[in-house]
């Protein structure tokens, strides 16, 4: 039953994902002054016949005064039971490819985190995406997914808005 209801959280995730042009939120606690960078949109794959399916988006950090992309996180429904060292591909329009492995702790909240170096961000800022695969490193299950038309600038713009400074305030 938890399972369902993820993939519908995720499904209703995936209707706005589809009109919306992602950009960088800014909140900070006030109690805390901490501050968090986190994007407007996530990049929503679902195979709604087998009801699988995953989410990824950049997660960024303010340091030595610069906004950087620091990680990329999933949310993965369906694919495996508990998650640690899973692997995730994303294919480029050019044919070429990235490939992480998770580096969180084991988990079974379908949490899998990539870090991300600086030549990845290099190749994730100049080619659209057009597929990811993410394969639980405990049960081997996996999941490929054609990204759609619309979200193939995803990284491009959040990366380009990142490097410009460019952050919306939310509180």
């Amino acid at each position: 039953m938890k399972n369902l209801i993820l993939i519908f959280f995720l499904s209703l995730a995936a209707s706005f994902n589809s009109y919306a042009q992602p950009e960088i939120l800014k909140t900070c606690d006030e109690m805390t002054d901490k501050c968090y960078y986190i994007p407007s949109e996530k990049i929503v794959l679902i195979n709604e016949v087998i009801k699988q399916g995953f989410n990824m988006a950049p997660r960024f950090e303010e340091k030595r005064g610069k906004l950087e992309m620091t990680d990329i996180l999933c949310k993965v429904a369906n694919i495996g039971a508990c998650h640690e060292n899973d692997k995730l591909i994303i294919m480029f329009s050019d044919g070429n490819k990235l490939t992480f492995i998770s580096w969180n702790k084991f988990n079974c909240e379908g949490d899998a985190w990539f870090s991300v170096s600086e030549s990845d961000i290099a190749k994730l800022a100049s080619f659209k995406v057009t597929k990811a695969y993410i394969q639980n490193g405990r049960s081997y299950d996996s999941l490929t997914m054609e990204i759609p038309e619309v979200n193939g600038e995803y990284f491009i713009k959040l990366i380009s808005d990142m490097r410009q400074g460019i952050v919306k305030q939310i509180d």
